[in-house]
């Protein structure tokens, strides 16, 4: 299953901003430890501070990934479940 996560900063986040790119090396590390491939992860100037795409198994291991991520006071997160073209042609084959 697809999944992309949208990230804000909280206060924390911001005070920490240099050790970023270290948290993100080790939520990628216990990403593939708990078998959820990371597709890109970026940061971003904007309404959100960053982006994660990524493939979990199933949608309680991508609630689990992202909710350990934000448990930790730095970002708050909204995930939405994602579709390639391959996916969204399933689901339009079933469309009525």
């Amino acid at each position: 299953m697809k999944f992309v996560t949208l990230i804000r900063f909280t206060g924390q986040g911001v005070a920490n901003f240099k050790q970023t790119t270290r948290r993100a090396e080790e939520f990628m590390k216990h990403a593939k430890a708990v078998g959820v491939e990371i597709n890109e992860l970026l940061w971003t100037q904007g309404r959100f501070d960053g982006m994660v795409s990524f493939d979990a198994p199933d949608r309680e291991t991508a609630a689990r990934l992202i909710m350990g991520l934000s448990s930790h006071g730095n970002v708050q997160t909204e995930t939405m479940s994602a579709f390639d073209a391959k996916g969204m042609e399933k689901v339009l084959s079933k469309a009525d």
